[in-house]
């Protein structure tokens, strides 16, 4: 019989999995306005709902980043152990076994600001991100196909609030909590809900495409391994400046290595001047990604259902149009935004 303990960890455990961020398509980049607009105001967005199990368990203004857990290996596949330990050869103790790293954990305040972890990856002290893109999507409206566009401007950041605006439109402006939450990764065996260190992750392209192919969970995200590989780092690269420039290169090389990738010199829907990646999913359907090299942020993402987005520009920002409040974000607290 389990005991009470137990019985709590795994209700917890429970929640987390109900809400842990699915590397499915990317929504926003296929659904109209009015629907993201209503999840942005639910206080979805990406890491509300998990900073919401941990502020159920722990209470609001909570650390965010769950402790390490080690990954059992599958069957037949653990290193057989012997008991009796070999001869010694030597009177000198053995040396000490390094403990598993444990990441550094992020603690939101009430007024959305960050500690704990380390903040924006940017020189300088402007507090945001900015990203303005450009989209098209198919849309399906009784059975007449058409093409929606779109342009959203994102003011970001790991460290405080920022803000979402839908072609312009200040009076329909939503504010999202700090990124703080990059996702569950396995890494060396140990898997780390909720990562809010990205100092976790390694910067070289094989050794990350072992850690993104460690990290995969049966039930979540579509298609085949490989599929669900190029939505992690295609998500990754689509944060652009909120990474460093070392992982982001790191995730353009994860693409690189995926069976079948084409790899080439273009240009963009725009004609901007770039570097290509053409990904072939288990469905038949392309997905292309275009960078510029010299910063590694992506020009533009597009794939063979006729959507595609477009970033026209990218750049840090020394402040938003409005102020990131708890009210136009529509959450209790930043904590669960």
């Amino acid at each position: 019989m389990s005991t009470t303990d137990e019985q709590y960890a795994e209700m917890l455990r429970r929640r987390v999995e109900a809400v842990v961020p699915r590397i499915d398509v990317e929504v926003d980049r296929v659904v109209p306005r009015a629907r993201r607009r209503r999840r942005a105001a639910a206080g979805g967005l990406g890491a509300a709902a998990l900073a919401l199990v941990l502020t159920a368990g722990w209470g609001a203004g909570t650390v965010l980043g769950v402790g390490p857990s080690r990954e059992v290996p599958p069957a037949g596949t653990a290193a057989v152990r012997s008991s009796v330990p070999p001869p010694s050869t030597t009177d000198a103790p053995p040396e000490p076994t390094a403990p598993p790293t444990v990441p550094a954990a992020a603690v939101v305040a009430e007024d959305g600001t960050v500690t704990g972890v380390p903040g924006d990856p940017w020189d300088g002290d402007e507090p945001y991100w900015y990203v303005l893109t450009e989209s098209s999507f198919p849309a399906n409206l009784d059975g007449v196909v058409t093409s929606g566009q779109e342009r959203t401007e994102r003011w970001n950041s790991r460290e405080r609030p920022g803000l979402l605006v839908w072609d312009g439109d200040l009076g329909g402006a939503s504010a999202i909590g700090p990124r703080v939450v990059l996702g569950s990764w396995v890494v060396a065996g140990v898997r780390h809900d909720m990562l809010a260190d990205p100092r976790v992750l390694p910067t070289q392209a094989d050794e990350l495409a072992r850690v993104v192919r460690a990290s995969l969970q049966a039930d979540r995200g579509q298609g085949t391994d490989d599929d669900k590989v190029f939505e992690v780092a295609r998500t990754a690269l689509s944060e652009g400046g909120l990474w460093g420039p070392e992982h982001r290169a790191a995730f353009w090389g994860v693409v690189a290595s995926l069976p079948g990738v084409e790899v080439a010199q273009g240009r963009d829907g725009a004609g901007r001047a770039g570097e290509l990646l053409r990904y072939t999913d288990s469905g038949g359907v392309v997905h292309q990604l275009v960078r510029a090299p010299a910063t590694g942020l992506l020009l533009e993402e597009s794939s063979g259902d006729g959507s595609w987005t477009r970033y026209l520009e990218q750049r840090t920002a020394a402040e938003a149009p409005l102020e990131p409040t708890i009210a136009l974000a529509g959450c209790a607290t930043w904590a669960t935004c």
